[in-house]
């Protein structure tokens, strides 16, 4: 179970000079980068959902500054799934250099900006608005590569300079993807919503692939079993099959993408069971993490299967729908399990987390399969509305019991 911080004996310093410039970073919530951008991911993705399937089940009418289907879209990928990825690679740079991550006001403005774009998107029917989004939403993603790649460069941690390019590109996709749907160009900006979703696949693969074997043989006791030569093929493999599906909505290829999602899934499969997976099923920290991984592999194959036109399947899926499979169970399957686990770690907590949080990480895998077999049903919608309700769930349980982990100083008493 989670446990609370006691409150006793907190020695809150008097306001010196000093103390008032540094009064920010002494609130819990602005001393690392996870704290307040996970919340408010977590917050966004509830409330956005909420809009969105009240939109789609025809409970709300609302004039959306983009096509609904793209505003949706852009909000779960650039807009929650980008926050929080931003927020775990500043917390982990940290660890990772032994230097100083983002605190304090650098940090609330840098939560403000994010805010911000989320709100004005919202409203951007208005021009003065849509003008506001793509400022501040360009400045966020400015100010966060700038600090991650400020603290990788002087800490000389090249291990970790592939963070800097990739964060990059997802921001040019962000550009790009406000640039075709401001000018009705509505199919491309869909494909660079899709592209950005294999974006994050790339980075599940690298942070999964350090992280999950390590965090499951941690746990069970066990000699943690490494997989270099697959670790180093499936980062070029990633890239290049992602790069040849952003390229070949633009440009006719020789070689279809799908033969190397269909590869790279099947790697991620191979890796996955170095991994332990029939050892993990009593810790809900593990299950759900590796759980989310199979579905990044068995995502991708299928993905590959529809894109290279397998006929059966091509009859049975339609593309859109798989991706729901890796955006969900996959992408925020992970985005979930990642978020509980850091932040009790990060806190000082216990590495345990309680029924209820357990409930919250199957409800949201199970999400993901139900949205992508929609098109299977004679009755599409209600898969729709069931899919939304259990993500819904998912982080309603999650701001429930995180709140207070996220907001509170830490269990241990220090700083952080």
């Amino acid at each position: 179970m989670i446990q609370r911080p006691s409150l006793i004996n907190i020695h809150w310093p008097e306001q010196t000079e000093e103390g008032k410039r540094k009064a920010l970073s002494s609130y819990p919530l602005f001393a690392l980068a996870f704290r307040p951008f996970f919340l408010a991911g977590a917050c966004w993705a509830f409330l956005a959902i909420s809009i969105w399937a009240l939109w789609f089940s025809g409970l709300m009418s609302f004039q959306f500054g983009f096509p609904a289907a793209l505003w949706h879209a852009h909000e779960m990928v650039f807009g929650f799934g980008a926050a929080v990825a931003v927020g775990f690679l500043l917390t982990a740079a940290q660890n990772w250099t032994g230097l100083p991550s983002l605190s304090g006001k650098p940090l609330l403005l840098l939560t403000g900006l994010w805010l911000t774009a989320r709100f004005s998107l919202l409203f951007a029917e208005y021009p003065p608005l849509l003008w506001l989004f793509i400022a501040v939403q360009l400045l966020w993603w400015t100010g966060a590569i700038y600090s991650l790649a400020s603290l990788l460069i002087r800490a000389k941690s090249k291990n970790n300079y592939l963070f800097i390019p990739l964060l990059s590109v997802m921001a040019l996709l962000n550009a790009a993807f406000v640039y075709a749907a401001a000018t009705q160009q509505f199919a491309a900006a869909s494909h660079l919503s899709h592209s950005m979703i294999l974006l994050f696949g790339i980075l599940m693969g690298i942070v999964g692939g350090r992280v999950i074997p390590f965090f499951t043989a941690r746990a069970l006791g066990l000699e943690q079993i490494k997989t270099p030569l697959l670790d180093k093929v499936l980062l070029p493999l990633s890239v290049f099959g992602t790069a040849l599906f952003i390229t070949g909505f633009f440009v006719q290829l020789p070689l279809k993408a799908g033969w190397l999602m269909l590869l790279v899934g099947s790697l991620h499969l191979v890796r996955l069971s170095f991994w332990t997976p029939w050892k993990i099923w009593a810790a809900p920290l593990l299950w759900s993490l590796q759980l989310a991984y199979l579905a990044l592999a068995l995502g991708l194959i299928l993905l590959g299967l529809l894109h290279i036109k397998s006929d059966d399947l091509t009859q049975l899926l339609v593309f859109k729908d798989v991706l729901h499979l890796l955006s969900i169970s996959a992408m925020a399957g992970m985005i979930l399990a990642m978020m509980a686990r850091v932040s009790l770690g990060h806190t000082g907590r216990l590495l345990q987390v309680g029924k209820t949080i357990t409930v919250a990480f199957a409800l949201l895998l199970l999400a993901g399969p139900v949205r992508m077999l929609a098109s299977l049903a004679g009755f599409p919608l209600v898969f729709w509305q069931v899919s939304a309700l259990l993500w819904l769930c998912a982080f309603a349980i999650f701001i429930r019991f995180y709140w207070p982990v996220l907001t509170q100083p830490r269990a241990d008493g220090r700083p952080g």
